[in-house]
């Protein structure tokens, strides 16, 4: 399973969920097309 970071617009807490790797890996792309700050596995994903 991945840990999965996102702040929501770059404001506010992080909301952290554990998912599988793929789950992580679309949302991630997908929420930084929204240019929301992401970590997966607590490392920067740019």
């Amino acid at each position: 399973m991945t840990t999965l970071a996102y702040q929501a617009m770059g404001i506010g807490p992080w909301v952290s969920a554990i998912v599988s790797p793929e789950v992580a890996m679309s949302l991630a792309k997908e929420y930084r097309q929204y240019g929301w700050p992401v970590k997966v596995n607590n490392i920067d994903f740019e």
